[in-house]
């Protein structure tokens, strides 16, 4: 009976040590640098002078519009099942095939986990685009848990040129980990293209911002390391674009809703009064690019406002922007499609 108790509270002592051991890697080591998934031979090396491109956060196609989530003050932590993340994943991967643009900025693209309900959303969108180039910055990455509990998702660009270089910037992250175990590790993945006659680089930038920060205050802070970054590149004749779920309003909307207030907790203006001089937004006013989530989607029920987008440094001439409304029937963010060109 001794050895017995003695066993026992071995694998205590054991599953105590590991569940602290997993707590301080998680919340100390940052995800490496980005993953190059695919950089096909013969893949052109320059971009034109002019440019289209679309940003969107998928949400790991698990926010569709039969969806709600926990954070944001829903019911549930998952969608309801692996036939709704794989019907979703599916329409993602068919909007993306019609939209005809130079590169894809895609956040929350994760790895087969169960946030994901075990779909591979990583690998089912890569697979179809693998002509492109392909690059993937792991911005949420558990370290030693197992499957199904690890999580990888992070953001995705697919280029139909490769880029010269490409880098990783840092920013600030939410000193409070979630769920008092895992960081998001917040960073800028960056791509710089050659230009076909001329000597400086597209600075194409795909970022996603935080998002439940206490009032914002993070947000700020990552405003100020991205524009840090962005001027250096226009100071050096770069034509600089920055794509993604910024997670402030980049403008007033007035879209109807019934949302009560406390499920807006998370709602903050973009400070555009803190732009660098003649920075340009580039948003589609006329549509919502994100809806609230405390409850399934339901049309004028559910908050909705712009928080996607695109800015673009001086240099750049904005030519369009057109959000493509499909009435978050397998997102609860919007694509966003772009057409620039230099100045």
């Amino acid at each position: 009976m001794n050895l017995f108790f003695i066993f026992l509270f071995g694998m205590v002592f054991l599953a105590i040590f590991y569940l602290a051991i997993i707590v301080l890697l998680n919340r100390k080591i940052a995800p490496k640098g980005a993953n190059i998934i695919s950089s096909p031979e013969g893949l052109k090396k320059t971009l034109p002078q002019a440019i289209k491109l679309t940003t969107w956060n998928i949400g790991y196609a698990g926010l569709g519009q039969e969806s709600d989530f926990l954070i944001d003050g829903g019911k549930h932590l998952l969608a309801p099942s692996k036939k709704i993340v794989q019907k979703n994943l599916n329409a993602i991967i068919k909007q993306l095939q019609q939209i005809k643009v130079d590169i894809f900025l895609l956040q929350e693209v994760s790895e087969k986990s169960f946030l994901s309900r075990n779909v591979d959303v990583l690998r089912e969108i890569t697979s179809i685009f693998m002509k492109y180039f392909i690059i993937f910055r792991p911005d949420f990455a558990s370290i030693g848990l197992p499957y199904p509990f690890n999580i990888k998702h992070g953001t995705l660009s697919l280029a139909k040129a490769k880029p010269a270089l490409t880098s990783i910037k840092t920013l600030p992250f939410e000193p409070k980990p979630l769920g008092g175990i895992f960081h998001r590790h917040y960073a800028l993945q960056i791509n710089y293209f050659d230009i076909a006659g001329k000597p400086t680089q597209w600075v194409i930038i795909n970022l996603h911002l935080a998002a439940f920060d206490a009032n914002g205050n993070i947000r700020q802070k990552q405003f100020d390391a991205v524009f840090a970054f962005a001027e250096q590149e226009y100071e050096k004749g770069n034509y600089v674009i920055l794509g993604g779920d910024w997670n402030m309003e980049l403008a007033n909307s007035n879209f109807p809703h019934k949302t009560e207030e406390k499920y807006l907790f998370w709602k903050i203006a973009f400070p555009s009064e803190r732009l660098p001089r003649d920075w340009q937004i580039g948003i589609d006013k006329n549509n919502p690019t994100v809806r609230s989530n405390q409850k399934p989607y339901v049309k004028g029920e559910n908050y909705t406002a712009i928080i996607d987008g695109f800015i673009a440094s001086p240099n750049v001439k904005i030519n369009d922007i057109k959000t493509f409304n499909n009435d978050f029937k397998y997102t609860d963010h919007l694509p966003i499609i772009g057409t620039f060109s230099t100045k």
